[in-house]
This record gives C-alpha cells, structure tokens and sequence, in this order.
C-alpha cells in the first residue's frame, strides 16, 4: 500500500522532516500521481508531517505503475 499524492502534495511534502529523515515522493509512470510508502505514518522521523500524511489517501500500486528506467549494460 502506498500513500497517493499529486504534484502540489508531492513538493510540499519533498524534503527534511527531522534530522536524518527526509520525505521523498516517487512518481508514477501515468505522470500525475506521486507515492510514498504507508511505512512513512509509522516512522518517527517523519512525525511533524504526520498530520499532512494522515489526510492522503491510500492505495495499492502495482509494478506496471512506477516509471520504468532502462540502465545500459557495459561490457
């Protein structure tokens, strides 16, 4: 399950939320969502976002939906 975002969401929420702990949304192939993990509601180090957290909805999210990046093969 992951937390759903829009782009607004995703860069409000991007970033440092304690020291060592930092948010940072992943985007979705479909170009309009972004997620984090629902692990992130659990962590203290993201706790001062935690109100901001609890109102995303949360969803599943298949393989298929992350943007897939080719690397090349050296050798």
């Amino acid at each position: 399950m992951f937390l759903i975002l829009d782009q607004d969401q995703a860069d409000a929420l991007r970033g440092e939320s304690s020291p060592g702990a930092a948010l940072d949304p992943i985007a979705l192939a479909d170009g309009v969502r972004w997620v984090l993990p629902l692990a992130v509601l659990d962590d203290p180090g993201h706790a001062s976002r935690l109100d901001a957290l609890l109102t995303l909805p949360a969803e599943p999210v298949g393989p298929g939906e992350f943007v897939r990046v080719e690397l090349p093969i050296e050798g």
